[in-house]
């Protein structure tokens, strides 16, 4: 029981810090929008991004896996079964994953 106590906890900790990537920039919120809007224009086919190209869009590339783990849980919480996004569903998940709240990132590690 505690070997698995102690591997959720560290399963819970490595999410929650990999939800920090955007808030460890100094940059604004709508300067990085901007960046990925461009990594959208380029990744984009026929105006959709891939589930695959979603970790680097959002300037995730270490972080891929887990990029299509937030990908998935954001598409499910929409009740939808999709493999790509338009660059407006982009938008709406980025402002959920750029939300510093605490609340916020609790939220997509639950619904991961």
């Amino acid at each position: 029981m505690r070997v698995k106590l102690e591997r959720t906890r560290s399963s819970a900790q490595r999410a929650l810090k990999g939800l920090r990537f955007i808030s460890k920039s100094g940059e604004a919120t709508e300067e990085l929008w901007r960046k990925v809007e461009e990594r959208f224009n380029v990744l984009a086919k026929d105006g959709l991004l891939a589930r695959e190209d979603f970790g680097e869009c959002i300037g995730m590339e270490d972080s891929k896996e887990f990029a299509v783990c937030i990908f998935d849980a954001l598409v499910r919480r929409k009740e939808r079964r999709v493999s790509s996004i338009n660059r407006e569903e982009l938008h709406e998940f980025w402002l959920q994953i750029s939300d510093q709240s605490f609340d916020a990132r609790l939220q997509i590690f639950f619904d991961m």
